[in-house]
């Protein structure tokens, strides 16, 4: 089999994944998977682009019908700061381009450190953030809110 392809270098831009900074940040439901996770409880793996950047995040919703309550506080969060209004867990293929914000801690992992979602904001706490920023827009790289302590962590 010939290959009928010539790369065009002017068409290469070199990405860069750099690590999210540690704070407040917009972010858009990029994609949502539904999976059934190790501890056997079913729910759903969501990639998020963030503003301004070319790295990705990952948030974890579990469905843990033993903690019915913590499950639903965590529901509601996420609908809350995205913006979802229709609460059928079915119809979880609507919610991919909906913005919302995330607060983003660092926890070492195989001896790295990465970025982790450590929880959803509020719409409220949203109002502060610039908005939205397409990722290799000119436009300036978006301020975040740092944050020094981690330890007001809903969880």
């Amino acid at each position: 089999m010939a290959i009928n392809f010539t790369f065009n270098p002017s068409d290469y831009t070199e990405n860069d994944f750099s690590i999210i900074p540690v704070g407040d940040h917009r972010v858009r439901i990029f994609e949502v998977t539904e999976r059934t996770f190790s501890s056997g409880n079913q729910g759903f793996e969501i990639t998020l682009e963030v503003s301004g950047h070319n790295s990705k995040l990952w948030f974890y919703l579990v469905l843990d019908a033993n903690d019915q309550k913590r499950t639903n506080q965590r529901l509601g969060d996420f609908f809350n700061s995205f913006g979802i209004t229709n609460y059928n867990l079915n119809a979880y293929s609507t919610w991919a381009g909906k913005i919302g914000a995330v607060r983003v801690k660092h926890e070492e992992y195989n001896g790295n450190m990465s970025a982790k979602v450590a929880f959803c904001l509020s719409k409220k706490k949203q109002d502060s953030l610039p908005a939205w920023v397409e990722k290799g827009n000119s436009a300036p790289t978006p301020n975040f809110a740092p944050v020094a302590d981690q330890g007001d962590l809903p969880f």
